[in-house]
């Protein structure tokens, strides 16, 4: 990495060379996705753009060649050769398609993430992609809203591991993103986007000072690893668009957060998002508000590049215009000095990332071919779904699999490729899944197999889930009636010794713009689930449900009547092989809900850390949940809820930090160095751990602090340390957790601007066990 002073240097002579109108163009990365370099359509226009100097970056070019074509455009033919970003959005997948977000953090794996996005910045950065628009960090307490997929659950503290996990993994632990195999992070959404009201995408968000305070924990994580770009959430945060929100972007993301890197809107985000939101007239004021609330780069609406020349010139000739308290012009003109700032530290970007030193970089299709879906590349994505699905339920000893059954795999999802992988696959080439018919039967489980229903019976919703997948359709509706599919599907069940039904979601079930009313199983494929049970029930065959989904579905129904239940999220590619190497125990279950299940949509939304109610279930003289004791290892924080609906619990079906496996992991004496401790002390807590089963496991060990007395309420418990564990059958270990004052903080403060986290004195309880629900407390006192 070449020095601080040479990097000021060279740009400050570039700076001075450029003109406004370059530097402008800096700020502006344009449409043009999938647009090819062959001098038709589009192409002229983004062609004619880089000629001019009117982009900082595009999304365009189809292959290794035609971004170079363009890169060697921009630095040859451009007006200062300022070399070009090629962004991407890479969901923790690019050409080789593992689990969805959502379930590679249920891994709770922080080895296994830096692996898989190791790989992802591999393949992406020889493909010739610079910056990738993720990880995405926004909390969402609400299933129904479909970008929950590409989350990493509701847990801040999860989440903040998650973020510096995958942002090192993306531009290096030193940061050094001058490599071919190391591309730009950018966090998004900042903030509050998972919040939406009723998770209705691009819906409003109403949230306190300090609920954003917590669910910013993540973006903070990933700004102390250095990451290089901050997306911008569409979403109002109490009536402001956050696009247009000068206290978030300037005074908490650059202030107290200390980011330097480059602020980026969302697509559309400027004009026309922020005339529709009802705080700009006009393109020329959104475009204002934008750059005054610190905006650096403008995504597709070309706002800056269109008003910025006119409004640095009005502000020079009239700046009486931009003096008034009141108004869109409020915060005085835009000058070329903000600019030419906002432009450096667009340069700065493209710097770290080596390519005034070799624009081509990583831009090489020997390369590509090298490290993309390699044999490595695939039995990484096979670990990580073995480690990302969820056993959630396994009675009768329905699991593993009996070396001789006869197994009916039944369902629309059996023999389905392309709902593997989950929504934003969009550079993973679907005829590379392995179904899950065929990896079981590549195990050699003999299986026979029905269709049963359709994934979907609407055509319209059907039109809609295959948007993305015109190629290769996710949802083909079967001319045959529902009933003679059922017929077909229970034949086939009634022949087999045991029976798998493989139901649930379509990739675009989940994503953008994809919020679900009813997060139960699709409606289509409902009778066949109640038709396979009722069977199940009557010849005593065991029933093994695995669901498939973009999110966490409410599955109380089903998962009454089923003996073995399995939440695989979307898989990937290896998800066919995954799911055979744990059905047959050839591995075994360790994953662990990042996101509590529901029970129904009743209980959205739904938050694990949530705040205590001043009627606990005691004071209400009702408990639903059939289970009052509080501590003594069980159950602990039911004491915090209270029982208001009138049908079922306010406990999830499955707690957050939930997964069973095929061992099982015993808890022994908790020990804590001190009870009573004052300053910089350390608190260290440890508790024995002892693989009590016959088989090799990996337990997820989980402490939740609760903070008894606060000068505001504190949530009824909070995760802050967890470890994973891996013990062979009869040994033991002990799992140790250290703690400081810097874990007691909280918010303070009742605005943005003024909030910060603090500790104050009190009493505490340490929570340790295997989920959010199974903890036992230890009780300490912290003095100033």
């Amino acid at each position: 990495m070449s020095t601080p002073l040479a990097m000021n240097a060279t740009l400050d002579a570039l700076l001075s060379r450029m003109s406004l109108a370059e530097k402008i163009g800096q700020l502006n990365y344009p449409s043009g996705s999938g647009v090819d370099t062959t001098g038709v359509g589009r192409a002229v226009d983004v062609e004619t753009k880089v000629r001019r100097g009117e982009l900082c970056g595009v999304s365009v070019g189809r292959s290794v060649a035609e971004r170079r074509a363009l890169q060697r455009l921009a630095v040859e033919e451009g007006p200062s050769g300022i070399p070009l970003l090629f962004g991407k959005d890479c969901i923790q997948r690019y050409r080789t398609g593992g689990p969805i977000p959502l379930a590679l953090s249920c891994s709770w794996d922080l080895d296994l993430i830096r692996r898989v996005n190791e790989m992802v910045a591999r393949e992406a950065r020889a493909d010739g992609i610079t910056i990738n628009w993720a990880p995405m960090l926004d909390i969402c307490h609400d299933p129904r809203w479909g970008r929950i997929a590409e989350g990493n659950g509701e847990l801040p503290y999860l989440g903040a591991r998650i973020a510096e996990t995958i942002v090192r993994a993306y531009q290096g632990a030193d940061g050094d993103m001058a490599r071919p195999d190391r591309f730009m992070a950018t966090l998004k959404h900042f903030m509050g986007y998972g919040l939406a009201r009723a998770g209705r995408d691009y819906a409003s968000v109403e949230a306190s000072v300090a609920t954003l305070m917590r669910i910013m924990e993540p973006f903070r994580a990933g700004i102390e690893a250095g990451a290089g770009a901050i997306m911008v959430a569409f979403n109002t945060i109490n009536d402001m668009p956050v696009t247009a929100h000068r206290v978030l972007l300037r005074e908490v993301l650059r202030g107290r957060l200390g980011f330097q890197g480059i602020i980026v809107t969302d697509f559309t985000a400027i004009d026309p998002e922020l005339v529709h939101h009802g705080i700009a007239a006009n393109g020329r004021e959104a475009a204002y508000l934008a750059f005054k609330a610190g905006v650096n780069v403008d995504l597709v609406s070309e706002a800056f590049l269109r008003y910025l020349p006119g409004l640095i010139a009005e502000g020079k000739e009239h700046p009486e215009a931009f003096a008034g308290p009141d108004g869109a012009y409020r915060f005085g003109p835009v000058t070329e000095a903000e600019v030419t700032e906002r432009t450096r530290e667009v340069l700065v970007a493209k710097w770290r990332l080596g390519l005034f030193a070799d624009p081509y970089i990583g831009m090489d299709e020997a390369l590509r071919d090298r490290v993309t879906g390699t044999a490595a590349n695939r039995a990484l994505i096979r670990e990580a779904a073995v480690k990302s699905m969820v056993l959630l339920k396994n009675e009768r000893a329905a699991l593993p699999l009996a070396p001789t059954t006869r197994l009916a795999v039944i369902g629309p999802l059996a023999d389905d490729r392309i709902d593997l992988q989950g929504t934003w696959a969009i550079d993973v080439d679907p005829k590379q899944s392995v179904t899950l018919l065929e990896g079981l039967r590549a195990g050699g489980v003999r299986v026979q197999h029905a269709k049963g229903c359709n994934i979907a019976d609407d055509p319209s919703l059907a039109a809609r889930l295959n948007m993305h997948n015109r190629e290769m359709p996710s949802v083909v509706i079967d001319p045959r009636p529902p009933a003679a599919m059922i017929a077909e599907a229970c034949a086939v069940a009634a022949g087999a010794d045991a029976i798998l039904l493989c139901l649930g979601e379509a990739k675009e079930h989940g994503g953008e713009s994809s919020t679900r009313a009813d997060i139960t199983l699709p409606a289509a494929q409902r009778p066949l689930f109640d038709a396979i049970a009722d069977l199940a029930a009557r010849e005593g065959k065991p029933l093994i449900l695995v669901a498939l989904a973009s999110r966490p579905l409410a599955l109380t129904h089903e998962a009454a009547r089923v003996d073995a239940l399995i939440w695989t999220g979307h898989p990937g590619a290896e998800g066919g092989n995954a799911l055979a190497d744990l059905l047959t125990g050839r591995a075994n279950f360790s994953g662990r809900l990042s996101q509590a299940l529901p029970r129904n949509v009743g209980q959205l939304p739904y938050r694990t850390e949530d705040l205590p109610s001043g009627r606990p279930i005691w004071g209400a003289g009702v408990d639903v949940a059939g289970d009052t004791e509080v501590g003594a290892g069980g159950h602990w924080f039911r004491k915090f809820t209270t029982a208001c609906i009138l049908e079922n619990p306010m406990t999830p079906l499955f707690p957050a930090g939930f997964g069973l496996s095929y061992t099982r992991f015993d808890y022994g004496a908790i020990t804590a160095s001190a009870t009573d401790l004052a300053g910089d002390q350390t608190l260290t807590v440890s508790v024995a751990l002892r693989n009590a089963g016959a088989r090799a496991g990996a337990e997820v060990v989980q402490a939740w602090l609760h903070d008894l007395t606060g000068q505001t309420a504190r949530p009824s418990r909070q995760l802050v340390r967890f470890a994973r564990v891996e013990l062979p059958p009869g040994a033991e270990t002990r799992v140790t957790f250290t703690l400081t004052t810097e874990d007691l903080r909280y918010p303070v403060g009742e605005s943005l601007a003024s909030a910060r986290l603090d500790w104050e004195p009190g009493e505490f309880d340490l929570l340790i066990g295997p989920n959010a629900e199974e903890l036992t407390p230890v009780h300490f006192r912290w003095r100033r």
